[in-house]
This record gives C-alpha cells, sequence and structure tokens, in this order.
C-alpha cells in the first residue's frame, strides 16, 4: 500500500469513527497534517489521532481494522487523489463538499479537460435516447469530455454513445469503486475504466447509501462546465444536479422539447434563470456554451426573438 493510499485509509478511519461526519473527520485530519505524517500507518501515530478525536484508542484502532481489508483488497490501477495532486480537478475545490480524496480509475486527466455532464432519466422516451447520444456526439466533436453518472437511461446512453465514436467520457460514481450500480452497467463500467476514467469521492470501505447519489451528482456538477438535462422527471436526480449546477454558478442546458412537455414542471421553473440555456438541437450546445464562456452572458430562457436568433442562428 503506498502513502497515498495510507493517507486515505487513515481519513475513512476517522470518518467511520466520528459516525461518518466528514465534516467531523476533516477538522481532525487538517490538525493531524500539522503534527504527524499522515502518510504513515495509522497504528504508529494512533495515540495522537485518539487525542484529536478525544475518544478512546480502542475504538480507533477497531475503525481502522474495519476499513483495512478493503483498502488492501483495492485494484492497483486506482489512484487515490488528494489536495495536493498535481491531477487532483481544482474546479470542485470552491464547492459545498468538496471530497478530501478521490478514487480514479482509468486516465485520471480527464477530470481536469473541460468537460459536460449529460444527464437524465433511467426510462427515457425515443426521443431522450436519440437526443442523449446526439448530445454526447456534439459534445465529443468539439473536444469535450462526456461526463455521466453510469446510471441506466440517459447516463449509459451518453457514455456508450462517446464510447462509439471515440470520444473520451467519465464516469462518476454513486459507490465506491469497488461496487457497481446498476449491477447492468457492469462492463459499461469496465470499459470505461479502460477507455476513459470512473471516479468515486466514496472509498472502498464505504457501505453504499441512497444519498450518496446526491453527493455524486454534486460531485459532478463541479467537475463539468455545464450540465445537460436530456429528459427527467420532477424530482428526478437530473433535476436535482440542475440546482446544483446553478448554485455552482455553472451553466445548464434544457431541451425545447422538455419545456414543451406540459406532463412536468420543472423545466419552465429552471429556463428563466441566468445561466439556463433552452436549446433545440445537440449542436447548439458546445456553441453557445463557448458563446457564454467567452462573453460571459448569464442569459435565461431565449424569450425575445432578437435574442433568440442571436443564440441559434449558425
Amino acid at each position: 500500500m503506498d502513502r497515498t493510499w495510507h493517507q486515505a485509509l487513515n481519513y475513512e478511519t476517522l470518518v467511520k469513527v466520528a459516525n461518518n461526519s466528514e465534516a467531523k473527520a476533516l477538522e481532525a485530519f487538517s490538525k493531524a497534517l500539522i503534527l504527524l505524517d499522515t502518510t504513515e500507518p495509522f497504528l504508529l501515530h494512533l495515540g495522537e489521532y485518539a487525542s484529536l478525536l478525544n475518544i478512546d484508542q480502542g475504538l480507533l484502532s477497531k475503525a481502522y481494522y474495519d476499513c483495512l481489508p478493503a483498502f488492501e483488497a483495492m485494484d492497483s490501477s486506482v489512484q487515490v487523489l488528494t489536495w495536493e495532486h498535481p491531477l487532483w480537478p481544482k474546479q470542485v475545490n470552491d464547492f459545498a463538499y468538496c471530497p478530501r480524496f478521490l478514487y480514479v480509475q482509468g486516465n485520471a486527466s480527464l477530470l481536469c479537460q473541460p468537460s459536460i455532464a449529460v444527464i437524465g432519466t433511467r426510462s427515457p422516451s425515443l426521443e431522450g435516447k436519440k437526443l442523449a447520444s446526439l448530445s454526447a456526439m456534439a459534445i465529443g466533436n468539439r473536444s469535450y469530455v462526456v461526463a455521466s453518472g453510469l446510471a441506466l437511461g440517459i447516463d449509459g446512453i451518453a457514455h456508450k454513445s462517446a464510447l462509439d465514436n471515440g470520444f473520451p467520457t467519465f464516469a462518476v460514481l454513486g459507490t465506491p469503486l469497488n461496487s457497481c450500480y446498476p449491477p447492468e452497467h457492469a462492463l459499461l463500467q469496465q470499459e470505461i475504466a479502460k477507455r476513459g476514467a470512473l471516479v468515486s469521492r466514496f472509498a472502498p470501505c464505504s457501505a453504499t447509501q441512497k444519498w450518496f447519489f446526491l453527493l455524486r451528482n454534486r460531485l459532478m456538477s463541479a467537475l463539468s462546465m455545464a450540465s445537460v438535462v436530456v429528459e427527467d422527471r420532477d424530482g428526478g436526480g437530473a433535476v436535482r444536479q440542475a440546482s446544483f449546477a446553478l448554485e455552482q454558478k455553472k451553466y445548464l442546458f434544457i431541451y425545447q422539447s422538455s419545456v414543451d412537455n406540459h406532463s412536468f414542471l420543472w423545466p419552465k421553473q429552471f429556463a428563466n434563470k441566468p445561466r439556463v440555456f433552452v436549446v433545440k438541437h445537440a449542436t447548439d450546445i458546445p456553441r453557445v456554451l463557448e458563446k457564454a464562456v467567452k462573453t460571459k452572458e448569464q442569459v435565461g430562457k431565449v424569450t425575445q426573438k432578437s435574442v433568440q436568433l442571436d443564440l441559434f442562428s449558425l
């Protein structure tokens, strides 16, 4: 086990003994960074760690041995990124719930490249499936990395479209790397690890919880320049990511077909907000994004004819 793995294991031990409170663990870990070498095996500094958390050494030792087997079994190809690592994606640093470590399998440098997330429902319509594929192709054609969450439906289609067309893609997981959810995407997960990258904020010893997937969406939004919600239901995970994107002052793209669908409320609630773009065609996404970044426009729903022609004319 290398020194960074030891450091991550030590941190996860603190998380576990702090009842999964990352805030408490991070506070103790930050103090430990000043007082001792956090890359050394945990038991060498058991007393110091126990003192930092004001906890019995026996409880701390038990937490360490609970976490240790999963780290020892971690695939040797996994890179553990810490804030100090040269491949750490600095675009996530200023946002809420920034992880202390990231676990990456594949090409970790993809996380530092400009990316756009393509997300949506697990049960898309035929039009949604087509738009997901076209979105990934349009993004890849303009040299952006296609990001998504490996879920069934829109996510999986976006990843597969990128791979099929030779474009880079990374998947942000809601589970540790040693798990696969959904199980139907086990082979896709392996393929992305070979030809793109898998990234998780969850240590191998973590027991997956339902709320992990919201943290996954927060991280995916933070990693990406923009999120494209192809289709989703009210209250769905992609809609939650849309909220995170605006909270993080990222860009958000919604298809006109979603706005026109009167079965859902969320498209209209987002469409008039700053940094949100309603597009008709997949090829509009990278072009409009580039213009927005260049001019720093904060455009809501396009309502005036003159503005609409400006945004969507070739």
